[in-house]
């Protein structure tokens, strides 16, 4: 038997862990060491469920059936569990009692309920879910009632215990029998006693009482019910902070001889309310009829095999609470993943077309997600994303539908080349002169007409020469008359002596062949040419624009 207990609860606690490790590696959005802690803890806490019960295993294997053969329950109805006074004078030292409707089975003191309990759990696991107990309670031999309610108090902890060991609330019947009259068994069930002859079928209480000739009975009955309520139900369901209450199934009362003591709680209780008092009579016990049947039908509807027993049950409850789990979790990422995408849009939307730079930023981020989108879509979304939830499809939709609105910034010009102005020498200076003819100023203010003074240009003058004659007279004829066309410029435009520069090159930079007419006609030259130049052409006792803007945030700094 130790073999069959541990191996089904190895293969649950295996299937339990693999459900766990599921949920955690796949759904649950942590780090890869808070998962690898996790599943270690996990499979420690495994480790530890399958060597409890193996030591459990051993235990019940050298307690199992103490009392009892449990090898006869076979039935499919109710096992009802007998504990409280004098059984053995019910059962007449039989364990069982067999009824067409179900069984009656004997477990001796109310301690006992849990051992026998997970002995047949251990054996017969399907067989739990038609449990049910009922306590027996002959209120004629208890004289304290103290010592009565310690045992309800017993019972309280059993059926709690009960309750842990089953995973469900098992029914509680509370059967009690009194001196008095001799009455059928009464089944109060709710707010409805019903009295149920034998051989007869069950009636109402009224109409029973008004065919009963024995003016007696009504009020022994009534006490009889009064006594239960008060000590037998209020010690069951009264608040306790360290059990919880029992709610009693049903409550089965019957009256007969079953010799009362001198002194009993019973008899106590009824004669000082009712002044009636029944004698002691040599009558043997009750008869093995007098169980409470009637109950037995009540108790069908909730007395069904259940399918692999407790741990079974726990299983299945915890695999449909990962499974919840993981339905919570992936409509969690899936928040998470339309957030990340939504603020990603909404950053977009907020950013005006004409500001390229944050525009540019904020598209790539919606690339970046496109693309992550896409690459799901070909390979399949992540497990945690998935169980119905995945919304991939609409947000790459709206993320294209952004990006197709891009506008791209306008192409910026290439930096304008220097301007130059080539004039003959010919037409401005008589040969190997430097001085101006006259006449030239036409020429000269038709070239220069686009010519103008600019803060940071430089107008650079530079005068060439053909290779006829020597070098260093063609160099310093070059330099003289770009100063000459210089000083036409300062002069007639009034433009200041700082805007200039002038250079000679002699012949050493010809654009045309010396070799010919054509050649040196077009080498002998005076070039014009706006080169930048920071702090260039400026007026005497002015400052650069980034001095003047140092300037404002110093005097700015100093208020």
């Amino acid at each position: 038997m130790r073999k069959s207990v541990i191996f089904p609860v190895a293969l649950h606690t295996l299937v339990g862990v693999v459900t766990l490790g599921l949920l955690l590696w796949y759904f649950i959005p942590a780090g890869n060491v808070f998962k690898g802690l996790a599943t270690l803890l996990i499979a420690i806490l495994a480790c530890w469920t399958v060597l409890k019960s193996c030591r459990r295993g051993k235990t019940e294997h050298n307690t199992t059936a103490a009392t009892v053969d449990l090898s006869l329950l076979d039935n499919m109805g109710p096992v009802v569990l007998v504990c409280g006074d004098r059984l053995n004078a019910l059962f007449h030292g039989e364990p069982l009692r067999k009824t067409g409707q179900g069984w009656w089975l004997n477990t001796g003191d109310v301690s006992r309920l849990t051992e026998v309990v997970r002995s047949i759990q251990a054996q017969f696991p399907q067989q739990v879910g038609q449990l049910s107990v009922m306590y027996v309670c002959r209120p004629d031999i208890h004289q304290d009632k103290a010592v009565l309610r310690s045992t309800l108090k017993t019972l309280r902890q059993q059926s709690q215990q009960l309750n842990s060991l089953a995973g469900f609330v098992l029914p509680v019947v509370v059967s009690a029998e009194f001196s008095g009259p001799e009455t059928p068994w009464v089944i109060v069930r709710g707010d409805k006693p019903i009295v149920c002859p034998e051989n007869s079928s069950p009636q109402a209480c009224i109409d029973w009482q008004q065919e009963s000739q024995n003016i007696v009975v009504l009020p022994v009955l009534s006490q009889a019910f009064s006594f239960i309520r008060s000590i037998l139900l209020d010690e069951l369901e009264k608040t306790d902070r360290l059990t919880p209450p029992v709610s009693v199934f049903a409550v089965g009362l019957r009256l007969g001889t079953v010799n009362p003591e001198a002194h009993s709680l019973w008899t106590d209780w009824l004669c000082s309310r009712t002044c009636l008092q029944f004698s002691r009579q040599n009558v043997p016990s009750a008869p093995a009829s007098h169980f409470p049947d009637a109950v037995l039908p009540l108790l069908a509807p909730f007395a069904s095999p259940v399918q692999g027993g407790h741990r079974t049950r726990c299983l299945v409850l915890l695999m449909c609470l990962c499974a919840l789990t993981a339905l919570g979790i992936s409509a969690l990422n899936n928040r998470a993943l339309i957030r990340q995408v939504g603020a990603d849009l909404q950053r977009w939307n907020a950013i005006p077309m004409n500001h390229y730079r944050p525009k540019a930023e904020s598209l790539a981020a919606l690339k970046q997600d496109a693309l992550l989108l896409e690459r799901w879509q070909r390979q399949g979304e992540p497990v945690r994303y998935s169980l119905g939830y995945y919304p991939g499809q609409r947000l790459w939709l709206a993320l294209q539908q952004a990006i197709d609105t891009w506008v791209p910034p306008p192409a910026s010009r290439p930096p304008s080349m220097p301007k130059i102005v080539r004039l003959d020498s010919m037409s401005l200076f008589d040969s190997g002169r430097a001085a101006l003819r006259e006449g030239s100023t036409k020429i000269l203010v038709n070239a220069l007409v686009g010519i103008k003074a600019r803060p940071d240009w430089l107008i650079v003058v530079s005068g060439h020469t053909d290779n006829t004659g020597s070098v260093q007279l063609n160099q310093t004829l070059s330099l003289q008359r770009a100063e000459a066309v210089r000083n036409w410029m300062r002069d007639t435009g009034d433009v200041p002596e700082s805007c200039f520069a002038v250079q000679g090159y002699g012949d050493s930079r010809p654009i045309a062949s010396n070799d010919t007419p054509e050649g040196r006609a077009h080498n002998r030259r005076v070039e014009i040419t706006l080169v930048p130049q920071a702090d260039a052409c400026r007026l005497p006792g002015t400052k650069p624009a980034s001095q003047d803007k140092s300037d404002v945030l110093t005097q700015e700094m100093e208020k």
